[in-house]
């Protein structure tokens, strides 16, 4: 009985059968699926540029408080987005605050790209 033991044990190991799928045959890797893309769906918006677009039209409906709020929770999300310091520049004219605006105007010079820059400097020159 011993040997019969041994001797399934010396066979080795079962051979692959050649139908058998590329990951059974010592491939580690996984394929990876490919989901159908639906083109009436938008790519997805940053958190700051949905807070920027709420505080822009609260601006223009004239809750200023609440645009506000929107805009320094984006501050607090992306210190450096020139874009947050315009609306932010905006909201303080809306406001009557021109040197507030003004302030908020040479942070975002800071961190401006051209267009966003000359959009700024507008302010500082109030």
């Amino acid at each position: 009985m011993a040997l019969l033991f041994l001797g399934a044990c010396a066979s080795g190991p079962t051979p692959v059968s050649p139908e058998a799928p590329e990951a059974n045959q010592g491939s580690s890797r996984v394929p990876t699926p490919t989901l159908p893309t639906d083109p009436r769906v938008s790519p997805a918006v940053s958190p700051v540029d949905s807070l920027l677009d709420e505080a822009r039209a609260l601006r223009e409906s004239g809750d200023l408080s609440a645009s506000f709020a929107r805009l320094e929770r984006a501050l607090r999300i992306a210190p450096q987005r020139a874009e947050v310091y315009l609306e932010l520049a905006r909201s303080h004219v809306a406001a009557g605050r021109p040197e507030r605006a003004s302030a908020n105007a040479e942070r975002g010079l800071l961190y401006c790209s051209s267009s966003t820059c000359t959009k700024l400097r507008k302010f500082i020159e109030l």
